[in-house]
């Protein structure tokens, strides 16, 4: 009887060792599930927090800009620093004009300008100077280049902005016309030729590029 008894104990002991064998591995496969899960949801948090921030750097970006042209900057929702085809440098981007002839005058350069919400390009520093320079193409004749947005106004160099000239890389200093265009020869600080508004040549627009 003792015997019997023994082993009917010892049987219950092993099957309560397996049911708790099988329990620990139920467990364990339940933990592994929510810790999958819990790393999908962070995972899934952790984007919807960057998309969030991203909009916001979008949004306060935005309100930088008195008007904010989205068909340039953001063709089909997804928002770029330049448009589409033009050159981002530092805090601008910059569209060359390389079209074959009939070219356009100063006041028709900047009126397609303005019309993707820029202006013809103002150069500011040696460095601009230098990236524009190393862009623009030698087409037709030494003295034909690409219009820029400084004229000569009460014989005072004025940007398009309203800034005052303070570089003067002139090729022709003594000319009396008012409109400037940089061409692909010459020096680098020698590459400003002024020119008449009726004169035809290719140009550069500038605009604010669009950081976030």
């Amino acid at each position: 009887m003792e015997t019997n008894e023994k082993q009917q104990n010892l049987i219950k002991v092993e099957a309560n060792k397996e049911q708790l064998t099988l329990e620990k591995k139920f467990f364990e496969n339940q933990t592994k599930e929510m810790t999958v899960n819990m790393t999908i949801q962070q995972t899934q948090i952790e984007q919807l927090r960057n998309n969030s921030d991203k909009l916001n750097r979008i949004q306060a970006a935005i309100f930088k800009y008195s008007t904010f042209r989205v068909d340039l900057f953001c063709p089909d929702g997804d928002c770029q620093t330049c448009p589409k085809e033009w050159i981002h440098f530092k805090e601008s981007c910059y569209c060359f004009d390389n079209s074959s002839a009939p070219w356009k005058t100063w006041d028709e350069s900047r009126q397609f300008c303005q019309n993707k919400n820029s202006d013809l390009v103002v150069i500011s520093s040696q460095e601009e100077q230098t990236f524009i320079k190393s862009r623009i193409e030698y087409y037709y004749g030494e003295w034909h280049g690409y219009w820029i947005g400084l004229r000569r106004i009460n014989n005072n160099w004025t940007w398009v902005d309203q800034s005052q000239d303070t570089l003067g890389y002139w090729k022709n200093p003594e000319s009396s016309e008012n409109f400037v265009v940089i061409v692909h020869d010459g020096p680098l600080n020698q590459s400003w030729v002024q020119a008449r508004n009726s004169f035809l040549n290719r140009f550069i627009c500038e605009i604010k590029a669009f950081i976030f």
